[in-house]
């Protein structure tokens, strides 16, 4: 049996963790379990923000619910001046499967001026930095009220959640996007992917770029090489070293492939990121 919207939100299981508020100068967004999605309020400023899947210009007074897999990137392309708050969402059905699977992410709602921008926003931040008794029934009351109003906004006009049965595949395209997520160095393979898929190769490849809009070696690539930039901010660990962490075989290949992304190449990225601001 299909399920409107009012009876979807009616049934749903709302998680909310990890709010706060962010700068992105040098802040690292923990990683989105699978069903969950970024959460996040533009608070002052305007700028754009480096997603795994290209640039997204916001601007005060927005709300974005963001793929799991596309959390903005610090660091890269931000205005000064844009402060942010973010977290972690979860609204899952009584069988299990995220609704925010049947939304067309990235989506931006505008909030300014809103009781739900000027009061709930900052109601949430100041509970989740309290943590105090009462908090997280306080927590789960605020985020039933933003995903409501986001998911509502999103919704199609002509919206309904096909039977369980219809979606099992994507839940199970998102369990390979995790184990990639988690696993990035493993030396994967269109087929192995296809087989831990329980699909045919051909099958696999179209359902995964329909869903996600890239094949599962380039999203395999982009994964690595954000890594990749992680560990070049984040420790001293040689290149050679993060070239066969991630899989690499070729030092000389995974350069290519970082300057082809980020511009310049691993050693000249590092040296940036360790010279005093000015």
């Amino acid at each position: 049996m299909t399920l409107s919207l009012d009876q979807a939100l009616g049934q749903l299981d709302i998680t909310a963790t990890a709010f706060r508020r962010i700068t992105l100068a040098d802040d690292v967004l923990p990683h989105a379990a699978c069903g969950q999605v970024h959460f996040v309020a533009v608070l002052a400023g305007s700028g754009v923000l480096q997603l795994t899947a290209g640039p997204l210009a916001v601007t005060a007074g927005q709300l974005l619910l963001l793929p799991g897999d596309a959390a903005p990137q610090p660091g890269r392309g931000i205005a000064s001046g844009l402060t942010l708050a973010h977290g972690l969402l979860g609204a899952s059905l009584l069988d299990g499967r995220s609704l925010f699977d049947f939304l067309a992410l990235p989506h931006t709602l505008e909030a300014d001026g809103t009781e739900l921008f000027t009061g709930a926003i900052p109601e949430l931040l100041r509970e989740s930095a309290y943590g105090g008794p009462g908090s997280g029934a306080i927590i789960t009351c605020l985020a039933r009220r933003l995903v409501t109003a986001l998911v509502r906004d999103a919704w199609p006009q002509t919206g309904a959640i096909p039977p369980a049965q219809v979606v099992t595949r994507r839940q199970r395209l998102r369990q390979i996007v995790d184990l990639m997520y988690k696993d990035p160095g493993r030396d994967y393979t269109l087929d192995g992917l296809a087989d831990a898929a329980a699909m045919s190769r051909t099958v696999f490849h179209r359902e995964f770029v329909a869903c996600y809009g890239s094949s599962p070696l380039v999203m395999l690539r982009t994964l690595r090489l954000k890594r990749a930039e992680e560990l070049l901010r984040q420790t001293d660990m040689p290149v050679k070293t993060i070239t066969a962490r991630l899989g690499y075989r070729s030092r000389s290949h995974f350069s290519k492939l970082f300057k082809d992304a980020y511009g310049i190449d691993p050693e000249q990225f590092r040296r940036q990121r360790s010279l005093p601001a000015e």
